[in-house]
């Protein structure tokens, strides 16, 4: 993901107050300072800037992590606000995202509060897309190896902190009952995705790794038979946040001081955020992993049985699902390249079997 960065080189007026048509105008005289000479990805973003009458801008940068909506860090002469560009087209999704974002800041779960318009309007449509602008969340964001049990343990307690807020949040279930899963649908999508790397003239690296994946996870197919899905305690279904991963908090410190990245909120059984954080933040590490559970547990409790529940269930979306895989070769979405990693499949249920004689 490149990130640009946006220059002021002369004296601007106050600000973009000026309207989109001036910072589109910048935009193209700054285009070979920010890019190098290539075209500006998002121009669009900055002129979008203009419906909130900010103080004079100093740089826009895409923010380098997240792989599904694009967001810029804004840096004025006063402060620093976040531009978000919605993924969704869908309005009432929008604001449904702004209304869970209210309910988490009026129970004391620290989020990026919406920044409205000079207009009012939290959520404006800019050029074909939803636009909304953010404080700035306090603290930092880190990379995921440079995540310490005291990270996690702060990572539990939040994430418990956050359940029991949410739990009063009143919304319609929409978790699905538990189904069947197709061993032949999951072979055919795996069929249609090689063949879709083989088309590819010079494959890199990164599409020889994920070739290997989806050929060692044909084979496992073919010689396993597949657990059935468990069915989730229907009364404990309750709104989460739905992507609560190291990429998605601030820290200041080792204390989790922000939970952005709102728009996948949704009903679940809320040990499932727990068990999906320690495959894709936690890499399933023992200490890690115990230490979230031990801050999750010192708001909330949890019980091994239900964390198995959730583990088989989770083992199997890793089985059928291909989103990484479809995103990059069938979406043709590159920015999901930097999740790619190299070494054949391996079934969450073995890694969860050796993880769980850590935790108790």
């Amino acid at each position: 993901m490149s990130a640009f960065r946006w220059h002021q080189d002369h004296v601007l007026e106050s600000s973009l107050q000026a309207g989109a048509r001036l910072a589109d105008q910048r935009c193209r005289k700054l285009a070979g300072v920010i890019t190098g000479g290539q075209p500006l990805t998002d121009s669009a973003a900055v002129r979008a800037l203009a419906h909130w009458q900010l103080e004079p801008i100093v740089t826009v940068e895409r923010a380098t992590l997240g792989v599904m909506n694009d967001v810029f860090i804004v840096t004025t002469t006063q402060r620093k606000v976040v531009l978000r560009k919605h993924r969704r087209r869908d309005l009432r999704q929008v604001h449904f995202e702004h209304a869970v974002i209210r309910y988490a800041l009026d129970h004391q779960i620290p989020a990026p509060a919406v920044i409205p318009t000079h207009n009012g309007e939290p959520v404006i449509d800019h050029e074909g897309s939803f636009y909304s602008l953010f404080s700035h969340a306090e603290g930092g964001q880190l990379d995921q190896g440079h995540l310490s049990t005291a990270h996690a343990q702060s990572m539990g307690s939040m994430l418990a902190r956050m359940h029991c807020a949410l739990a009063g949040f009143v919304v319609k279930p929409s978790v699905a009952p538990a189904g069947v899963i197709d061993p032949v649908a999951i072979s055919a999508t795996i069929k249609a995705l090689i063949e879709r790397i083989d088309e590819i003239p010079l494959p890199t690296e990164e599409d020889v790794w994920a070739r290997e994946h989806l050929e060692s996870k044909a084979r496992w197919l073919a010689t396993r038979p597949l657990p059935a899905l468990q069915p989730v305690p229907v009364e404990s279904i309750q709104l989460v946040h739905g992507d609560y991963l190291h990429t998605n908090l601030f820290f200041a410190g080792t204390r989790v001081s922000a939970v952005i990245d709102w728009d996948k909120a949704e009903t679940r059984w809320p040990i499932d955020e727990m068990i999906r954080n320690f495959d894709l933040s936690l890499e399933m590490q023992p200490e890690l992993c115990a230490a979230m559970i031990d801050g999750y547990r010192s708001v909330r409790p949890v019980h091994l049985a239900d964390l198995d529940r959730s583990a088989n269930n989770w083992n199997l979306d890793m089985v059928s699902s291909h989103w990484l895989l479809e995103g990059i070769y069938l979406r043709n979405n590159d920015r999901l390249r930097a999740h790619l990693k190299p070494g054949p499949f391996v079934p969450f249920a073995d890694q969860w079997e050796q993880l769980r004689s850590h935790l108790s």
